[in-house]
């Protein structure tokens, strides 16, 4: 990041300014702004959920197995329920556990990305020997031993997910750190005697967030598609709580009578996945690329 003095960090003025050229840098982004345009339709949906549709998605009817239709846009399942009405009402749960398990790594891997490359030494190599480790198993099946063991439920995946993230973001603020942590302004704010969390917190972090946060929107499109694959196998939020992933088991056994049950919560998945990826890439390169 450039600076005007290269002795003193971008102050919050500075820092805000940049965070809105990045988002008018977007607009000139096609896959970026489509990613933002689907990210922002699917929040808008999952705020006004309640208010789309006059069923509930727990509303149980004799209308079963109806295909899709003026009344029911995407059908019914074989309860009577009505598909489009779960698939909104899906979107809050998907949005919950995406940012919470997104969240949770930012946090855990932004602080130990962030202390192994600014202490470096023996801080460095046990903690980047642990998230390579990490790294090494497959984390859905990381994810199905734990829920294994503590069992299943919105609370459970939501660690489960996060953790995974820990190592991968953990790497990414590792990589970004070293590369501020040794610039004039980080200098002089060691000449001044301030102390390293003063540094780490006031210093790197705010010069290393546009990294962090295409980091942050690929890991938010991996928790939706890792959180709905845990819902398939039965292991994420339980019936009847509405789940795109479990709305997909549930079909399984339909899929020739009636597609429309699989069919549509696949594309919501599908969607959003996209989107986020899309938007990842936008901020990728109005950022600089750098990650």
């Amino acid at each position: 990041m450039s600076q005007e003095n290269p002795n003193l960090a971008p102050n919050l003025w500075e820092r805000t300014k940049n965070g809105l050229s990045y988002i008018v840098r977007l607009r000139r982004k096609p896959l970026g702004l489509a990613g933002l345009i689907i990210i922002l339709a699917w929040v808008i949906i999952s705020i006004f959920a309640p208010f789309l549709t006059p069923y509930g998605p727990t509303d149980f009817s004799s209308d079963r197995f109806q295909g899709p239709s003026l009344t029911h846009p995407f059908g019914t399942d074989r309860w009577g329920r009505d598909v489009f009405t779960r698939v909104v009402a899906g979107s809050r749960t998907a949005f919950s556990l995406a940012l919470s398990a997104t969240f949770l790594g930012l946090v855990g891997g932004t602080l130990l990305g962030l202390s192994a490359g600014y202490f470096g030494g023996w801080a460095e190599e046990v903690l980047g020997r642990a998230m390579d480790i990490l790294m090494s198993f497959p984390a859905l099946l990381i994810a199905m031993f734990v829920l294994g063991v503590l069992g299943p439920g919105t609370i459970n995946v939501i660690i489960v997910i996060g953790i995974a993230h820990i190592p991968r973001i953990g790497r990414v603020a590792r990589s970004a750190t070293l590369q501020v942590k040794n610039q004039e302004f980080v200098e002089a704010a060691r000449v001044r005697g301030e102390s390293n969390l003063y540094i780490m917190v006031s210093e790197i972090l705010p010069n290393i967030l546009d990294t962090l946060g295409v980091e942050a929107a690929i890991r938010f499109a991996y928790s939706i598609f890792l959180s709905a694959s845990l819902g398939f196998l039965g292991l994420g939020v339980q019936p009847p709580t509405p789940d795109w992933g479990l709305m997909i088991s549930e079909s399984r056994n339909y899929l020739q009578t009636a597609p429309w049950l699989a069919i549509f919560p696949a594309l919501a998945i599908a969607s959003l996945v996209l989107g986020a990826n899309f938007l990842a890439e936008g901020l990728e390169e109005v950022t600089g690329g750098e990650r």
